[in-house]
């Protein structure tokens, strides 16, 4: 795993014997940002390669750990689910010692980031969710979702055929980065990196287990969106195929504070489809 130069990394001990993989970097005293990264494949040096050094440059305080499983953090049996990982959030905020920060979530961590912000509001100075879990109510194809979610055989041999296969990372790059100039060798270098990565695929199939229920997912914040007052910026790609636009634009109209910025052309992972363009809203958002 490739570390930005100007990030630290470390490694802190929580409750349970939990221990969590995190890199920290920027000016002491900064003013703290905090990413959260997504499910599947990914880990916080993955999703956050190209926002890393923006956010150095202007100054700020970077915190990007990884969940249980994900990255350099060992897989943990029973914290793989939202509520662990927000209880995996809590003890890090702490540990840093962070009063008012920014959280940033992609995916998965948007997820995490509002279901943080509801419980802490008053931690929390800004909120911006880029492609966010946790505003839809059912996941794309959700019934043909509920059963793949439960015959892990069937995921678990999808997963080796594709874990050494370069063909494999540049389909599933094709499915959430639109951009052909983001579609790189050194990228799908990462993406392949990532996928030999056992725990995360076993941590991302028990969220998926927990979440993905008959009727809907589990996680879903929509009802209580207008209980966060603080500003937030949602940022979406128009061809996101795993939160769709829609979700983000009934939030945005629930959020009382909320604002909306669609890349156009852009997938899920839209921070590393256009990543000046999310970078640029992220630091006049963060600048306001």
């Amino acid at each position: 795993m490739k570390i930005d130069p100007g990030l630290q990394e470390k490694f802190v001990t929580l409750h349970d014997g939990v221990q969590i993989q995190y890199f920290c970097g920027g000016e002491v005293g900064g003013y703290p940002v905090v990413l959260l990264h997504g499910g599947g494949t990914d880990h916080a040096m993955l999703s956050w390669r190209d926002t890393i050094p923006a956010l150095l440059q202007a100054g700020y305080r970077v915190y990007a750990p990884n969940y249980p499983g994900y990255g350099g953090s060992p897989f943990q049996p029973g914290y793989a689910t939202v509520e662990k990982n927000l209880a995996v959030l809590e003890q890090l905020m702490d540990t840093w010692k962070l009063g008012k920060t920014a959280l940033v979530g992609i995916s998965m961590g948007g997820g995490l980031a509002t279901g943080y912000t509801l419980r802490h509001q008053e931690r929390v100075e800004k909120l911006i969710l880029i492609g966010s879990y946790g505003i839809q109510d059912k996941a794309p194809y959700h019934a043909l979702s509920y059963f793949m979610v439960r015959m892990p055989w069937v995921m678990n041999a999808t997963w080796a055929m594709s874990r050494g296969s370069r063909r494999a990372a540049r389909y599933s790059l094709n499915s959430i980065i639109f951009n052909p100039d983001s579609r790189t060798e050194a990228l799908v270098d990462e993406v392949l990196d990532a996928m030999q990565n056992l725990d995360s695929q076993k941590a991302f199939g028990i969220f998926q287990r927990d979440e993905v229920l008959w009727k809907g997912l589990k996680t879903n914040y929509t009802s209580r969106l207008g209980e966060i007052k603080r500003p937030v910026l949602l940022i979406h790609g128009a061809k996101d195929i795993g939160v769709p636009l829609k979700n983000a634009r009934r939030a945005v109209g629930i959020f009382p504070n909320a604002r909306l910025e669609v890349i156009e052309n852009a997938g899920h992972w839209t921070q590393r489809d256009y990543p000046e363009q999310v970078n640029r809203l992220i630091l006049e958002f963060l600048a306001e």
